[in-house]
């Protein structure tokens, strides 16, 4: 037969139940029980610290009530003259303290008798000390001591020493600790059998409620406040579910507020990307189009962030609006950076996309009327088409970027279509970048200057200093090429500051040799970001020593007009100093006679492209005409630019032009050939120039 006993052990071990966990009454009683440790071990820690003083006290009543025990007892047996009685005396003392020691002297402080502890007394001069204040004690070798003087009808008759050794801080905790523990076994192992029941009854209905929130179905919205009817619970119930409710709305604003642009309403880029990418992942053809302010950091700050917000929020309508007007089944429009907008257009023609990107172009420049602030703004445009530019999000976003960059450069539309061409030439773009920065560096950044020529006399009254970069393979790079990107990269202020240092060291050696010549430099707009623009002008002519009267910074009219009020604001400091203002290209831009009058402006530089076209453009003497005249009626100097011909030199004296600048006087010259150029200079009439 088979063994049977064999099999239970086995099966009592399946049947075992399985490892109950704490339910919330044992977890109470445990907090409960946590608590008073806790508690316990504060006071353990806490009652020695706070019962410093009182052992500190009891200790000083303890050696001072057997100091004067002991002196009054001598003091008696002195005044009586047994002396011989004192050593009996100390013996029967010395026991009253643990560790005691009595001691006696006479009034000449000879020991007299000792008993007790076999510790060294402290120095006579201490003892002294301790016994000319009665409320003084002295700690020394573990001791407490006091002394008291024996008084006698004619004086001192002598001196009484007690000291005892107090038990360590440490024993006096330990016993404390070990008390407090006892006392805490013995009142936790009589009370916690009592704990659990009472707070498993006392939290029944919590208990249940609990079960009941774990078995819940997660889909399940109904009210907890409606699953109980305990009058205690309900109210709990129903603040849960309050900010259950509250919790969720909060969630669902969180992850509006993530993935929408507050100020335009419109998806923000890590939405737009996650559309882009799941369009491209499709397959499907669409094309993806960038729009870019233009310059919209001027409105912000000429207008205001308030204005510049409303501004993005209107400018997203009409991208929204032009972009509907599209037969196409549907768009995705977002903001993804701060001046930047994107679209992703379904399949179509890219006709309809360019009719599409000219309209946008036409109602985002309309003027706006913000807040009563007029507010004009453009935009340039970039495409890139999927799939046959990229399949992914992130390249066809690239190439978009790579487009936009080009219509950006452009004079006309500002919008363009990628393709291969473009970008070979953003890499070639992307080198010239690295090389001008390298460049700098470098010290390939030279200034050149070209003479500025009184039209009357033919006199040499100064320069202009032009920035060149002289390649290490000797090839010169155009201003034209190299100043745009260096004030894309941000690195203007250190070419201007470099071109300024030199213009200025240039001026004061040549006026060092006694030639009187003035030296202009441009400044560019981006410059006026820099706030150590101003500092930077002071510490190059300090540091040349140049009189600030003969340097004359030049401003394009465009940057001029933009903000007047900011561009008069930074230019005072230097006005005042003496420096010369001068509007550059004047007649290029949309300034007006009003907007000139606030401006702190010495010169009218006439553009060149005036200047070379009077031969050629019936309007060009016309224009050239008004120009001098409104100079002529404000008093200031005027200068032409590109004078290459002796009819334009002859055009210009007789309409009361000041000064002549171009190639019909001399091209830009480096520094060294500057120098022999003025030495070798005599001032010729305008007439005597050959052509």
């Amino acid at each position: 037969m088979p063994d049977k006993s064999a099999k239970r052990p086995r099966e009592r071990k399946e049947k075992r139940p399985a490892k109950r966990r704490l339910g919330l009454a044992g977890r109470v009683t445990l907090i409960a029980i946590c608590a008073a440790l806790v508690a316990t071990l504060a006071q353990w820690i806490a009652t020695p610290i706070l019962a410093q003083g009182e052992v500190r006290r009891q200790q000083v009543i303890a050696v001072t009530s057997g100091v004067n025990l002991l002196a009054d007892v001598s003091a008696l047996h002195a005044r009586a003259g047994r002396w011989s009685e004192v050593p009996a005396l100390v013996d029967a003392l010395t026991d009253g303290l643990p560790g005691g020691q009595s001691a006696v002297f006479d009034a000449d402080w000879k020991l007299i008798a000792r008993d007790g502890a076999t510790s060294a007394l402290p120095p006579v001069k201490s003892l002294q000390d301790l016994a000319a204040d009665r409320e003084a004690v002295l700690d020394g070798d573990g001791r407490v001591f006091a002394a008291r003087v024996l008084e006698g009808a004619t004086g001192t008759l002598g001196y009484a020493v007690f000291s005892f050794e107090p038990r360590p801080a440490l024993q006096i905790w330990l016993g404390i600790v070990l008390l407090n523990a006892m006392v805490l076994v013995v009142a936790l192992a009589v009370l916690a059998p009592f704990l659990v029941p009472i707070a498993s009854r006392a939290l029944k209905p919590v208990t249940d409620l609990e079960r009941g929130i774990r078995k819940r179905d997660a889909k399940d919205k109904s009210k907890l406040a409606d699953s109980s009817d305990d009058r205690l619970l309900k109210p709990l119930l129903a603040a849960i579910d309050e900010v259950h409710d509250r919790s969720e709305a909060a969630m669902r604003r969180a992850l509006t507020m993530a993935y929408t642009d507050p100020v335009t309403r419109l998806p923000n880029r890590l939405r737009f990307v996650s559309k882009l990418d799941a369009t491209a992942a499709a397959g499907a053809p669409f094309h993806l189009v960038i729009c870019d302010l233009d310059r919209f950091r001027q409105v912000n700050v000429t207008f205001g962030p308030r204005v510049a917000d409303m501004a993005l929020a209107a400018v997203a309508e009409r991208l929204r609006a032009c972009a509907s007007r599209l037969q196409t089944s549907g768009f995705f429009l977002g903001r993804i950076g701060a001046d930047q907008f994107g679209i992703i257009l379904p399949s179509v023609e890219q006709s309809a996309i360019t009719e599409f990107l000219m309209a946008a172009e036409k109602a985002i420049s309309e003027s706006m009327m913000l807040e009563e602030e007029q507010v004009r703004i453009t935009a340039s445009f970039g495409a890139a088409r999927a799939p046959e530019d990229a399949a992914t999000g992130a390249d066809l976003l690239k190439l978009a970027e790579v487009a936009l960059k080009e219509a950006k450069g452009q004079t006309g539309a500002r919008r363009a279509f990628f393709d291969k061409g473009l970008l070979a030439k953003a890499r070639a773009k992307s080198k010239l970048e690295e090389e001008l920065r390298e460049g700098l560096e470098r010290g390939e950044f030279v200034a050149v200057f070209q003479p500025k020529v009184k039209l009357e006399s033919g006199e040499l009254v100064g320069a202009e200093a032009l920035a060149r970069w002289r390649r290490p393979d000797g090839a010169v790079v155009s201003p034209g090429v190299f100043v745009p990107i260096a004030e894309e990269l941000g690195l203007i202020h250190t070419l201007g500051k470099s071109v300024m240092r030199d213009a200025c060291f240039a001026a004061a050696g040549w006026n060092a040799k006694g030639i009187v010549s003035s030296v202009a430099v441009n400044v560019s707009p981006h410059q006026f970001d820099d706030p150590d623009f101003i500092n930077s002008v002071d510490q190059a002519l300090d540091d040349s020593g140049l009189d600030p009267k003969l340097l004359e910074l030049e401003i394009t009219e465009s940057a001029a007009v933009a903000d007047p009020d900011r561009v008069a604001r930074i230019m005072w400091p230097l006005r005042n100093r003496g420096v010369r203002l001068a509007i550059d290209d004047f007649g290029t831009g949309h300034s007006n006679f009003a907007s000139i009058t606030r401006l702190p402006f010495d010169v009218f530089k006439i553009d060149q492209q005036f200047v070379r076209a009077l031969s050629t453009d019936p309007h060009a003497p016309a224009i050239v005409e008004m120009i001098l005249a409104m100079a002529e009626a404000l008093g200031q100097e005027t200068v032409a630019e590109g004078v290459e011909t002796k009819e334009q030199a002859d055009f210009l004296l007789r309409r009361a032009c000041t000064i002549g600048q171009g190639y019909y006087y001399s091209p830009p010259l480096p520094a060294d050939e500057f120098d022999a150029f003025v030495r070798s200079y005599r001032p010729r009439p305008a007439d005597r120039f050959a052509a």
